[in-house]
């Protein structure tokens, strides 16, 4: 049975009457009255983790449990907001009302944590959060990313990796003010950050980087540096190998890997963009097409031709860059002078027979120079962000 009455009447009237400073001449409370309220606060929580507890078991209907799921979430963040605005009102004088607030925030805080647990599957998470509640949790997460910093990512080789994570977490804690934001993202990142808590822990140092791997792709961590970062690994992990048959085998089994980790339904990093399994497992289904017909073209012999003396294909160097950006790149070399060439066309004309990518073997001298002036944003990013990974590693070289 649900209660009939109002259950969180008593912590409703405690933080918008007793302790706000609007309705109530707060100084005449005495230290021995804070102490009884703050007592009972914890009091009340117990009995609301009790009561949701025995509901979930009682209640035979979804839809029963999820209006009174819904009725406690929405409750407690309207008094745990509250409490905030209550608390940034009082003068930092008064110090004992400060602490007593913190105290019952830190009691709304965590029965509501327990409800957002215990019951996310009754929850409504597209709802705006509301300001001071959110505000509360941005100084939450920006005290644990600095923990983080400190405490795990300095322990990762690879910074590439961890500046892609901290970006998320600076954008959404310092650069997202002027557009809402819903308990679904501040959930996503709340447990994004209790992960990587959970990882920091981990005393093998040659585990944390792959850890990391898995919770994102656990967490359908979708944001395109990554998925670049993810398979950029992966090619020169692969491309280390040789003959073609040894780098279809790793790639297999990369592919094997990838799919045999675990990953959390219904959740998201960037709602508006396609999964992370979806776009890497299409990366993976054409660079072993690509492989396949590669290794075609190595082992079948040309059929009705006689021996000839042909001169020997040219050295190639393999670019694990796209036509867009190599152009971009010579363009950039020409413009500043560090070749030295007639013009740029000839300098491409050059240099173009000897080039090939992942994607085209043969890279013909019209197109590198077409692409050198037609280029996208995108490919702007990735040759930049290749450019950053080589100073970084000339300058801890």
């Amino acid at each position: 049975m649900l209660e009939q009455n109002y259950s969180l009447e008593w912590l409703d009237f405690i933080i918008n009457v007793t302790l706000n400073i609007a309705k109530t001449e707060i100084d005449t409370l005495s230290d021995k009255q804070l102490q009884t309220i703050v007592a009972k606060a914890d009091e009340e929580k117990e009995r609301h983790v009790k009561f949701l507890k025995q509901q979930g078991f009682q209640l035979d209907s979804r839809r029963k449990m999820q209006l009174l799921v819904g009725q406690y979430h929405a409750s407690l963040v309207m008094l745990l907001d509250q409490a905030y605005e209550n608390a940034s009102r009082i003068s930092p004088t008064h110090q004992r009302l400060q602490t007593a607030l913190e105290s019952i925030s830190g009691c709304l805080d965590e029965l509501l944590g327990f409800v957002e647990d215990r019951f996310s599957d009754f929850l409504s998470l597209d709802e705006r959060v509301p300001a001071s509640y959110l505000a509360q949790i941005k100084k939450e997460l920006s005290d644990r990313l600095e923990a983080l910093r400190l405490e795990l990512f300095v322990r990762i080789d690879n910074r590439s990796l961890t500046d892609i994570i901290v970006q998320s977490l600076h954008h959404f804690i310092y650069d997202s003010e002027k557009r809402p934001i819903s308990f679904r993202e501040v959930f996503y990142k709340k447990e994004l950050v209790s992960s990587l808590e959970k990882i920091s822990s981990e005393t093998d140092e040659t585990r944390l980087h792959q850890a990391i791997i898995e919770q994102l792709v656990y967490l359908n961590f979708n944001s395109r540096g990554f998925m670049n970062y993810f398979t950029q690994k992966l090619a020169q992990r692969i491309n280390a190998y040789g003959p073609v048959h040894e780098k279809m085998t790793q790639l297999l089994l990369s592919y094997k890997e990838f799919n045999q980790m675990h990953r959390k339904a219904g959740v998201k990093l960037s709602p508006q963009h396609a999964d992370l399994k979806k776009v890497l497992g299409n990366w993976f289904a054409q660079e072993i097409t690509y492989l396949e017909k590669k290794h075609q073209w190595d082992v079948l012999p040309l059929q009705n031709q006689q021996p000839s003396k042909e001169k020997p294909e040219p050295f190639k160097v393999m670019c694990f860059l796209s036509v867009d950006q190599l152009g971009l790149i010579l363009r950039a070399l020409d413009a500043l002078r560090i070749v030295k060439s007639k013009s740029l066309n000839s300098f491409i004309q050059s240099v173009a027979p000897y080039l090939s990518t992942p994607r085209k073997e043969e890279i013909s001298y019209e197109s590198l120079r077409n692409k050198a002036y037609t280029f996208e944003a995108g490919d702007k990013e990735v040759v930049i962000g290749t450019l950053e990974r080589m100073i970084t590693w000339i300058r801890e070289s």
